[in-house]
């Protein structure tokens, strides 16, 4: 792979995709969230075209990081980075994910529970909201 062509994919990515409130992810940012894959340094050289060959691991730790296919930086033409609003549920998944790893596995079984326990609530309050829309004779087609 030609690293200038990398490095400029690379820096699309960093230009274009974005965290949930609107604003650019840092590198700090896309090191914390990499969880020690690559180095500042590597990462640099990287986005400047000064390393050429990066391992298929790195390119999947920056693809699953910035929620693309690892054959985004491997495609002939020019590739289309997704909007924001493609990604944002996707990316704040993924954020809950890389912080999740770095957790005791304990520490992962409460973080499962609580997110089986906010969607038993989610489903109950969207049951109960169906409900009460019954209630009034609404049909289920204007329930979200």
């Amino acid at each position: 792979m030609e690293s200038n062509n990398f490095a400029l994919r690379l820096k699309r990515l960093f230009d274009e995709k974005r965290k949930a409130d609107g604003t650019k992810y840092s590198q700090t940012e896309v090191l914390d969230g990499l969880c020690g894959a690559i180095t500042r340094a590597y990462l640099w050289k990287l986005s400047n075209g000064h390393a050429s060959n990066p391992s298929m691991q790195v390119v999947r730790s920056l693809a699953d990081f910035f929620g693309v296919d690892p054959g985004y930086f491997f495609e002939r033409d020019a590739p289309r980075v997704a909007s924001t609003e493609d990604h944002t549920q996707n990316d704040r998944a993924r954020q809950i994910l890389n912080k999740s790893s770095q957790l005791d596995p304990e520490e992962q079984d409460t973080v499962l529970l609580m997110i089986e326990a906010m969607l038993k609530l989610k489903r109950s309050k969207r049951k109960g909201l169906k409900n009460r829309f019954a209630m009034l004779g609404t049909t289920r087609e204007h329930i979200p």
